[in-house]
């Protein structure tokens, strides 16, 4: 871990840090439990909603134009009930949902143990050094966590799982359908939409902590005294907003090319974003872009709010005794 002089280290730095999951002295046992509560944290949220919101946004982005979330909401209900909405989360949401905390976590502090002292020395911001860690960590988060998006994806947009089966039949065919995708499109093809979806995951990450920390730094101007719990969180809810925004293009490719429906099918970004443009043209091209924009923009903001403002609440709860 470096090591840095106490006059260097700002108190709002510190608080930071904590935040987000790093350590300005990183133990084993310290990371550890970061890693636990960045899982707990991350799983208990994609439970209750996260993936329920990535289910409707999924399936709005590639179907046709003119479907409503009440469409896709008996679509998925029709057969299985509310139980439908958890397609896919057992195996692939869980794995992705205890994975993608620890993962962020090590990329995080491997990349903070690579700027901060370019920071101590003068050379870049603080923020702009946590940002940078942050995009990082997403990018690296991104290639790891591609095939279980893939697998959720496949899941999502696959009418055969809209049929009425148990719970244990659903989990069955989810994993079963990544050894069918194996067989039928080869290895590499796990990794389908990887690099988009990384370089999505850069900004996704990046974005979102630097408009969080804008935002509570306006606030922080604005009051003059330390933000409370709710104010942390309408930062953390507006950063999630210009988030959204910033990255919405990316993300609805990431869904388009991963898609059942294109199973098999090599998929170029680039020529998908020109074909459209060429049959819809500019107007036609923001409307198809705009599907499933409320629901990602719901679990953007709540995620950042999760990740950012209630993270840090779970650690001292789960490891000081304390909320």
């Amino acid at each position: 871990p470096f090591r840095r002089q106490q006059s260097t280290t700002p108190f709002l730095m510190q608080q930071v840090f904590q935040i987000r999951g790093g350590s300005t002295a990183a133990v084993g046992s310290e990371l550890t439990k970061k890693l636990i509560n960045s899982a707990v944290v991350t799983l208990l949220f994609e439970g209750c909603m996260g993936h329920i919101l990535e289910f409707f946004k999924i399936v709005m982005q590639t179907s046709p134009p003119g479907t409503s979330y009440g469409k896709v909401f008996k679509d998925i209900t029709s057969e299985k009930g509310i139980t439908g909405l958890w397609d896919g989360f057992i195996p692939w949401g869980v794995i992705q949902a205890v994975v993608k905390g620890g993962v962020f976590g090590l990329a995080y502090e491997a990349a903070l143990k690579v700027l901060m002292p370019l920071t101590d020395d003068g050379k870049i911001p603080t923020k702009l050094a946590m940002t940078l860690a942050g995009g990082i960590a997403g990018g690296f988060q991104g290639y790891v966590l591609s095939p279980t998006l893939l697998m959720k994806t496949r899941v999502m947009t696959n009418e055969v799982f809209r049929e009425s089966m148990s719970l244990l039949q659903t989990t069955w065919k989810s994993l079963v359908i990544g050894g069918d995708i194996i067989k039928h499109e080869g290895l590499g093809s796990l990794m389908k939409g990887a690099n988009t979806f990384a370089t999505k995951r850069v900004f996704d990450w990046a974005s979102r902590y630097f408009f969080a920390d804008l935002f509570e730094s306006l606030f922080l101007h604005l009051k003059g005294s330390s933000l409370s719990v709710t104010e942390k969180i309408i930062a953390s809810l507006l950063g999630g907003v210009a988030s959204t925004i910033l990255t919405l293009p990316l993300d609805v490719l990431v869904a388009k090319t991963q898609d059942a429906k294109k199973a098999g099918v090599k998929v170029s970004v680039w020529k998908l974003f020109s074909d459209e443009l060429k049959e819809e043209g500019w107007a036609g091209l923001r409307n198809n872009y705009m599907k499933g924009f409320e629901a990602r923009l719901l679990h953007v903001c709540l995620t950042t709010v999760v990740m950012k403002t209630m993270a840090p609440i779970s650690y001292r709860f789960l490891f000081d005794g304390k909320a």
